[in-house]
């Protein structure tokens, strides 16, 4: 019986150190169990992904001259400039949607990697995983996509690879961009209390609208995305930092930068720029809108002094950019809300797969 009695109490201590991480908002999630393979989570853009990809770091190790390895992209002293690379592979469903297609998202986020580290981009690679039975109008849809995107902003296709499986071992095609910038200073200077928090429009606009196609939803909503370069060259002087909000949306951004620098965000919840029609289709799949990835939206960060100059110009490019909170002293990423305050964590699970 007394041993009965102590494996309860053990098994009670454990649940309730379980809890003790549930209480400041990093509950263990109940997905799918680490049986040794892959899981979907660890490629939405959340807590598992950042795991996944420090565990493969852990793994390369090698040291380099290469600084900012775990940014959007890496630079390193090359002439007297900062030389700025970038890769990213994309493998979205559906491969079409309101305003773009995969090969918008693989121009632009490739573009923007570059763009929020400061750097003007000055090329990119361009290669193709293309399942057997394809069709070559879409392909040749989406490759024209890239070509007249590379001519209007000025940044040539220089390099690629095309490669066909066989039909069933991809799901039509997967994208791989990679880039090269350059720029004078890369944007990382360290924040500071008092800093101000900047969107540059309003958020959840492209996983609105791919979610929208994907389950056959009406939806008068469009992809944000787009490249960024002139956004951020127009303020890029006035700002300390820059991310663009992707995969795990304004969630993960948020919680990546404050970590980062060892601050607390508190971010006003009403400040926070959505468009109505975005806030009710979230509603109605049951997604959390902080969670939903952009294309063509960034966060950065202005001292006080700079922001309102800053915001000021950014809204030539889209009038719902705005402050929305202020760095403080402390950890994690607070949101005021009408009720009260709340941690904004990193996203986990199986957030929204396949957007970007």
């Amino acid at each position: 019986m007394q041993l009965l009695i102590n494996m309860g109490k053990a098994l009670l201590n454990s649940s309730m150190d379980d809890k003790k991480e549930c209480l400041t908002g990093n509950c263990p999630t109940p997905i799918e169990a680490d049986v040794g393979s892959i899981r979907l989570s660890e490629g939405s853009g959340g807590r598992e992904m950042q795991e996944l990809i420090s565990q493969i770091r852990s793994k390369l190790g090698a040291e380099s001259d290469w600084k900012n390895t775990q940014d959007d992209a890496a630079s390193i002293d090359f002439a007297g400039k900062k030389l700025v690379f970038t890769s990213d592979s994309y493998v979205v469903t559906p491969i079409f949607f309101p305003g773009g297609n995969i090969g918008k998202i693989a121009f632009c986020g490739t573009v923007n990697d570059l763009a929020v580290m400061g750097a003007r981009p000055l090329g990119l690679s361009l290669s193709f995983v293309l399942e057997e039975g394809f069709s070559k109008k879409d392909f040749f849809s989406i490759v024209e996509t890239i070509g007249e995107l590379s001519k209007k902003h000025g940044v040539p296709i220089v390099t690629g690879d095309t490669k066909v499986v066989e039909h069933g071992s991809v799901d039509k095609i997967i994208i791989n961009t990679s880039g090269v910038g350059s720029a004078e200073i890369i944007l990382d200077e360290p924040l500071e209390v008092g800093d101000q928090i900047i969107v540059s429009g309003g958020i959840g606009e492209h996983g609105t609208a791919l979610l929208a196609r994907r389950f056959e939803l009406e939806t008068l909503i469009e992809t944000d995305s787009k490249p960024l370069w002139d956004e951020i060259n127009s303020v890029r002087g006035l700002i300390r930092q820059a991310k663009d909000v992707t995969r795990g949306g304004l969630a993960a951004i948020l919680n990546e930068i404050a970590e980062k620098n060892g601050k607390q965000f508190l971010i006003n919840e009403e400040k926070i720029p959505i468009e109505h029609e975005v806030r009710a289709l979230t509603e109605v799949l049951g997604i959390e809108l902080y969670n939903l990835a952009c294309e063509g939206r960034f966060v950065c960060i202005a001292s006080h002094k700079n922001s309102d100059e800053v915001v000021q110009k950014l809204k030539q490019f889209n009038k719902h950019a705005c402050v929305v909170g202020e760095v403080l002293d402390g950890k994690n990423v607070i949101v005021q809300t009408r009720f009260g305050k709340k941690v904004l964590n990193m996203p986990h699970g199986n957030i929204v797969p396949r957007i970007c």
